[in-house]
């Protein structure tokens, strides 16, 4: 089957997006995996040569790079910031490294300097994956404006969704004229079926989800999801390590309204998520855990509080 010829995404929602950044192009996909997928593709790099990323992340990051033709390669994390620390990159890297993804774990940023230094000094790439930080900053820097390019995600437990969906932010002119050409010339656009389920996912998340609701609901949608009468976030190709047939795609037009409206309170998004990392950071020690180093984590939007157990 011919892919069908894209336009490029929402002008509208990619203005949100690249507002908010203060800098970069932004294109909208099918997820946020697509976009590194994307990306990679755009940057050339030497076919089975390593992309280097931390060992703590979901498997559908490196399955984007093994589609892209590249080698993972894996350094480990910090265990008090779970992210990179420059001194595992160093031990795990080898010469054939051509690119390097940071993960900015839980909105916990990356500590950039010495890992940009690190990058900058082989000529490597750096990479963001952003999927858990929208609104956190390094540095009074936002996370995603690092990198040659970064990537986001707006699935059901991203700081905000767009029912899936991913943003890709690429920080490159050149680059991004790259990345627009392969989007105009090989993505697919969901269809009006393709769509409508899309849009009765997200009415059904917006009346359903509560506190009191989420975990029958996600077993509920994951049931549903194997029977193919929803879209999940993985199909069992990919989890399999196949990459499905229909992978690089752009948004839908039901997702990226959804996105509009999340851009509108993106704000007051943030603040919340501020609030109740304020809230764990004071209340986790009562219950005798310990909480993250304040100077990891005060004033940042985490997507969730990690709690290291014993066991």
């Amino acid at each position: 089957m011919q892919p069908k010829h894209v336009c490029l995404p929402s002008a509208a929602f990619c203005g949100k997006i690249e507002s908010f950044f203060g800098q970069g192009r932004c294109f909208l996909l099918a997820k946020g995996r697509v976009g590194l997928y994307a990306g990679l593709k755009a940057m050339n790099l030497p076919k089975a040569s390593e992309v280097l990323m931390p060992g703590y992340t979901c498997m559908v990051v490196p399955s984007a790079v093994q589609f892209a033709g590249l080698k993972p390669i894996y350094a480990d994390i910090d265990p008090a910031t779970y992210n990179l620390d420059v001194r595992q990159v160093e031990a795990a890297s080898a010469q054939d490294v051509s690119a390097l993804i940071v993960q900015h774990t839980y909105g916990i940023p990356c500590n950039m300097t010495p890992l940009g230094q690190w990058a900058a000094s082989r000529g490597v790439p750096v990479i963001e994956d952003g999927c858990h930080c929208f609104g956190s900053k390094v540095g009074g820097r936002l996370c995603g404006t690092f990198g040659a390019f970064a990537f986001m995600s707006g699935q059901w437990n991203k700081p905000f969704t767009t029912g899936l969906g991913g943003m890709l932010l690429v920080n490159d002119s050149a680059l991004a004229e790259r990345v627009a050409q392969i989007i105009d010339t090989e993505a697919l656009v969901p269809g009006t079926l393709k769509n409508f389920v899309l849009f009765a996912q997200i009415l059904a998340h917006k009346l359903l989800v509560r506190p009191s609701t989420a975990i029958a609901v996600m077993w509920l949608y994951r049931a549903l999801n194997r029977l193919g009468l929803a879209v999940g976030s993985s199909s069992q190709e990919e989890l399999s390590g196949k990459m499905p047939k229909r992978y690089l795609a752009t948004m839908a037009a039901c997702q990226v309204r959804q996105g509009l409206r999340e851009m509108a309170e993106i704000e007051a998004n943030i603040r919340h998520r501020v609030r109740l990392t304020a809230f764990y950071q004071a209340e986790l020690p009562r219950f005798g855990f310990a909480p993250l180093p304040a100077s990891v984590v005060e004033g940042l939007p985490l997507l969730r509080y990690p709690v290291r157990v014993d066991n």
